[in-house]
């Protein structure tokens, strides 16, 4: 792969201070699919504590800049692993720091997870979700080999309304397959990133981020 950009490490819990500052950005937590609410430090802090001391089945990351290791730009995490049938939930990426959301390194980060959710834990169906109001996450799980197998009908109350929950997955003799067809190439990858915004072009005309 061409890209090098960033790496992971273990939550720290110093990790908390930046992590409530994200988390209580209207404009980040919008665009997940969980419920939005204001969190205190202190709170944050015994969150962050409780995944550094439990990640049996829950594996949260720090998503930090290889030109500057001390920089923490944003996190992710696997969930709900289940170690006798093999599957696993991605929790999504949040970067926090505005100057580094162009898809770059979304997209390094979701190579990243997927080598390390295929070829560390032994996984063999590794799901996702968005919501439905949300193209730019859906496009970028569709371009990524994730197929749709479901819809959650106003599954979620958020920004005043109600939205569908699309839920995905990914198996892992797909990913082995997309491997070899070279589709994780950043200039593949923004080929099939154009090819869906085509496809998608009247619904996006009404994106809400």
């Amino acid at each position: 792969m061409e890209l090098n950009k960033i790496f992971f490490r273990a939550f720290e819990q110093e990790d908390y201070l930046l992590i409530n500052k994200w988390r209580n950005d209207p404009s980040i937590q919008k665009m997940v699919v969980g419920m939005f609410r204001y969190v205190s430090s202190e709170m944050e802090k015994e969150w962050v504590r409780s995944k550094m001391m439990n990640n049996t089945k829950d594996i949260y990351l720090s998503i930090c800049l290889q030109e500057d290791p001390q920089q923490m730009i944003g996190y992710t995490s696997i969930n709900d692993i289940d170690y006798i049938n093999r599957s696993a939930h991605g929790g999504g990426v949040v970067i926090g720091e505005l100057k580094y959301r162009d898809g770059i390194i979304r997209h390094e980060v979701g190579i990243k997870i997927r080598e390390y959710v295929f070829n560390t834990l032994n996984i063999n169906r590794f799901s996702a979700a968005c919501l439905s109001g949300h193209f730019t996450s859906r496009i970028m799980l569709e371009a990524s080999g994730f197929l749709l197998e479901g819809r959650k009908r106003q599954a979620v109350f958020k920004n005043g309304k109600y939205y569908d929950v699309l839920q995905f997955s990914l198996l892992r003799e797909e990913y082995d397959a997309l491997l070899l067809q070279d589709i994780y190439s950043l200039k593949n990858y923004a080929h099939r990133i154009k090819e869906l915004k085509k496809m998608y072009k009247n619904e996006v005309h009404n994106l809400e981020e």
